[in-house]
C-alpha cells in the first residue's frame, strides 16, 4: 500500500507541475496604417498529388487606418507562374496569441500572424488555402515593414 501511496503521490505531483508551465502569450493586435513586403515558402506533403512540389510567393500586404487588410500576392507552385491576385480582408486581433487575417469571404487565404517584439514585421501561417481548404502542406511566412 505505501508503494501505492508513492506512485499516486508522484504522479499528483507531476501533473500538479502541468500549470507551473502553462503559457499564457501575449496579445496581438491588427496593424493600422502598416505596409510590409512578403515571402513565403512551401513543400508538399508526401500525401499530395504532386509530392515535394515547392512553392513560394512574395506580395505586399498594406492596412489602412481601421486595420483593414489588402493582400497583393505573386506565387509559383511547382514551376507554373500564378497571376498577381488582390484580396480585401478582415483582421482580428488575438486577444491571447495569434490575430487571424483572413482574405476567404473574396476567395482568398487565411493566415495566423504574430507581431515580432519591434513591431515591424508580421510572421504568418497559412491556415486556409484559396478555396477555404486546410492546406496540407506548412505555409510560414514573414512580412517586414516597409
Amino acid at each position: 500500500m505505501k508503494r501505492f501511496s508513492v506512485i499516486v503521490a508522484l504522479l499528483g505531483a507531476v501533473f500538479g507541475w502541468g500549470n507551473a508551465f502553462a503559457v499564457t502569450l501575449p496579445g496581438t493586435a491588427c496593424p493600422t496604417t502598416f505596409t510590409c513586403a512578403f515571402d513565403a515558402a512551401e513543400v508538399r506533403p508526401l500525401t499530395d498529388a504532386t509530392p515535394g512540389a515547392p512553392g513560394v510567393f512574395v506580395g505586399y500586404l498594406s492596412f489602412d487606418g481601421s486595420g483593414n487588410p489588402t493582400l497583393d500576392s505573386l506565387g509559383v507552385l511547382n514551376g507554373t507562374v500564378e497571376t498577381l491576385a488582390t484580396f480585401t480582408g478582415v483582421c482580428t486581433p488575438g486577444t491571447t496569441g495569434l490575430g487571424v487575417l483572413d482574405f476567404t469571404a473574396n476567395s482568398g487565404p487565411k493566415f495566423l500572424f504574430v507581431r515580432d517584439n519591434t513591431g515591424a514585421e508580421l510572421r504568418v501561417m497559412l491556415v486556409a488555402d484559396n478555396s477555404g481548404v486546410t492546406p496540407s502542406a506548412v505555409n510560414l511566412g514573414t512580412c517586414t515593414q516597409q
